[in-house]
């Protein structure tokens, strides 16, 4: 079955290029990436991949059920002539049991292929991804998932017909789920011939159209998560970013210094070794006077001055209430420590604008701190009720932020207090400028200028962040070939309801097309009927597949209109081209001739 096929490779798929990329279901970060990040992009895997198993359960069921309606005047046969009710479910069940283990076969080693493709693409686009080796256990996982899961639900439209009696299951007259004279709740005479017709035809095989539509609405919730989420979780997380490094930026330091940064800054994308350098020599130091004339340069907008060090931080302890027993107190957190990078800054004068889970520091603050999501996660039980000791000194974490410096591994106190522990004066090493990007020619020149004689350099960050942005799109633009397997699976099960559907009406189309009818009107006819179960699917696919993206699988979603209309116009497109597709039964059915048509039993 193709579909069960997709969805089984678009599982492997996922998990392995997550593992590989940095991100993991288990929310464990891969080396790229900060915790942060790894959070969004894990639970899109992990929504994706539980809607890829129903899909495949209930893709088999309804192929099955299909498949089984055909074959009902099989199962009387079998059990008139003394077949055992038994024997004839075991002759199917090993019938589904072949195809549900060649599919998933099949959809693993698609998934395998498909995911060194996509790590060899991101090496050859210049992103160093090394290729771990296959997590075969999860790959078995996955493939036991999808066997067991959709043998349970295709077991069901089996047991069904094998219970259906000799009598009925020969019966010319007999059709599996309904009868083909029960005709349904009757159409609103206010509805053209076309509407009542197709309405009529839908209405007739209940139990198929239900399954149709369980079938497709799950389907299109699949699709709107992989259109909707990945669209918006791609702008979402690029504006994480870009709000974390910051446009327009040049910062001026040590020619030795700025390349430390930007390799601590390029560990979001690419495992870069970082050389051992002493923060506090000499040679870094930023005069207090060239920050002020640099700061006076028309077209400078924003100077941040701050100190950069690396060093050993300790997790202190916090108290909290005891959720058991409210009068009661407890201790949360360890005494863990770990190696990171603590950035003394001005809190008035910083230029980043994080998405901080907490508050961002103030002027007030003394010994409080914003600390980065991977060491928060790492290190930290409860990071706003515990604090962190820098050179001995304990600060409040006053906030968590996403931050793709060196990988999340980052700590933020005030400038003053930070000096004050490191040598008792302001000391600055690396100085951040925000320019005004219409006048960046000229600026540039005029900051070359004045640093001109030191051992100090300017360096622009916007090539660094283009390099963060293109890595974050170019792996959503992989995940984004997801969509196009979902309608893949939803144009399969819709031909395959809407061939039921027409050849249980080729009696009628040909008695109609004797009295005068035109092809056009039968086209419009089952074109009518697949838009009908398209518009209710649809409806209801898009709208659960948008509450999961909005509620479960981004915090603080960046939308814009262009995001708006870009989703729109992708689910639209889709419904379309599903439509579109049930065109194909509706042209075998008008190439048939009256006769033959009216020969149909």
């Amino acid at each position: 079955m193709v579909g069960l096929t997709i969805c089984t490779a678009a599982t492997v798929f996922l998990i392995l290029f997550g593992e590989n990329v940095g991100f993991e279901i288990a929310l464990v970060t891969g080396g790229k990436l900060t915790t942060g990040f790894s959070n969004v992009f894990s639970r899109f895997v992990f929504m994706v991949s539980l809607l890829n198993v129903l899909v495949g359960a209930l893709v088999t069921s309804f192929l099955v059920y299909l498949s089984m309606s055909e074959r009902v005047q099989d199962v009387g046969i079998m059990k008139a002539t003394g077949c055992l009710a038994s024997i004839a479910f075991g002759y199917f069940l090993t019938e589904l049991s072949i195809i549900v283990f060649t599919s998933c076969a099949a959809g693993t080693i698609i998934g395998v292929l498909t995911h060194f493709a996509c790590v060899n693409s991101l090496n050859a686009l210049g992103f160093s991804i090394s290729q771990r080796p296959l997590n075969l256990w999860a790959i078995l996982l996955i493939f036991f998932i999808f066997v067991v899961a959709s043998h349970i639900l295709g077991t069901q439209p089996i047991i069904k017909a094998i219970r259906v009696k000799p009598a009925e299951a020969l019966s010319p007259l007999y059709s599996f789920g309904t009868t083909s004279g029960e005709l349904g709740k009757p159409a609103s005479s206010k509805l053209g011939l076309t509407l009542k017709v197709a309405y009529r035809a839908v209405m007739r095989r209940k139990s198929a159209t239900r399954r149709a539509i369980i079938c497709l609405a799950a389907v299109l919730t699949l699709t709107t998560v992989t259109i909707a989420g990945g669209i918006i979780a791609s702008q979402t997380t690029q504006g994480y970013v870009e709000r974390a490094v910051g446009r327009d930026i040049v910062i001026v330091g040590h020619p030795d210094f700025t390349r430390q940064y930007v390799n601590l800054l390029s560990q979001f994308f690419e495992a870069k070794e970082t050389e051992s350098i002493d923060y506090l020599d000499q040679r870094y130091r930023i005069s207090e006077s060239l920050v002020s004339e640099l700061r006076a340069i028309s077209g400078v907008l924003k100077a941040d001055p701050r100190l950069v060090l690396g060093t050993t931080v300790y997790e202190v302890q916090g108290v909290i209430i005891d959720p058991e027993e409210p009068g009661q107190y407890i201790l949360v957190g360890d005494h863990r420590s770990g190696e990171a990078l603590v950035v003394g800054v001005q809190p008035e004068r910083i230029i980043n604008e994080w998405l901080i889970f907490g508050r961002v520091l103030n002027e007030t603050d003394v010994y409080s701190a914003v600390i980065g999501d991977s060491l928060a996660l790492e290190m930290f039980a409860n990071p706003q009720k515990q604090a962190i000791r820098v050179f001995e000194k304990n600060f409040e974490i006053a906030g968590v932020c996403l931050d793709p410096l060196n990988n999340g591994n980052v700590v933020y106190v005030p400038l003053n207090a930070l000096s004050t522990l490191v040598d008792g004066q302001p000391n600055y090493n690396l100085l951040f400028l925000k320019i005004d990007p219409s006048r960046r020619l000229q600026v540039l020149a005029e900051i070359e200028k004045q640093v001109s004689g030191t051992m100090l350099k300017l360096l622009e960050l916007n090539e660094i962040l283009g390099k963060h942005l293109n890595f974050l799109g170019y792996i959503w633009s992989f995940v984004m070939f997801l969509p196009l397997f979902s309608l893949a699976t939803a144009t399969l099960c819709l031909l395959s309801y809407m061939m039921l559907s027409v050849t249980g009406q080729q009696r009628e189309f040909g008695i109609m097309r004797a009295l005068g009818a035109k092809p056009k009107a039968i086209i419009k006819i089952v074109f009518t009927e697949a838009l009908i179960i398209t518009l209710i699917s649809g409806a209801i696919g898009v709208f659960v597949g948008l509450v999961f993206t909005f509620e479960f699988l981004i915090p603080e979603p960046i939308i814009s209109h262009f995001t708006l209309l870009s989703v729109v116009g992708w689910l639209l497109s889709a419904l379309g081209l599903l439509c579109l597709s049930s065109l194909y039964p509706a042209l075998k059915v008008v190439k048939k001739s009256i006769v033959g048509a009216l020969s149909q039993p």
